[in-house]
């Protein structure tokens, strides 16, 4: 995909996303515990994003770690779902909403565990 990406930039263009990303540096039991709390939308691959950018021709790789963010906005969420639990069981079903609580839980203690980290990242296709 970032191939395809830097074919459809001109040449000095910018392609910015963000992404929620399994750190490099952990041990094979984190790692798992990590990609177990992370969900599909999560990059799981060991190679730095960094490098991904890099492999596919873009130069000028900028990453602004948002992290807290995440953190924040993840137990917002957490809180707010269990505020709304009753109503959340009703609409979801008990075991859909068993099923999201736990995931949700998860997903926080792995963020605060630094198994997991949000960035925004910028690349430039050189000119």
């Amino acid at each position: 995909m970032l191939r395809a990406c830097r074919r459809l930039l001109r040449p000095g263009g910018r392609l910015a996303f963000y992404t929620i990303f399994i750190p490099q540096g952990l041990s094979e039991a984190d790692y798992r515990r990590a990609a177990c709390a992370a969900g599909p939308s999560v990059t799981s691959r060991r190679r730095e994003q960094r490098d991904l950018l890099r492999s596919a021709g873009f130069a000028e790789v900028a990453e602004t770690d948002v992290t807290d963010d995440f953190l924040r906005i993840t137990c917002a969420l957490l809180e707010a779902r269990e505020r709304h639990a009753p109503e959340l069981r009703e609409s979801e079903g008990e075991s859909e909403f068993a099923r999201n609580h736990t995931w949700r839980r998860a997903r926080v203690a792995a963020i605060e565990g630094g198994l997991l980290r949000r960035s925004l990242f910028v690349a430039e296709r050189p000119r």
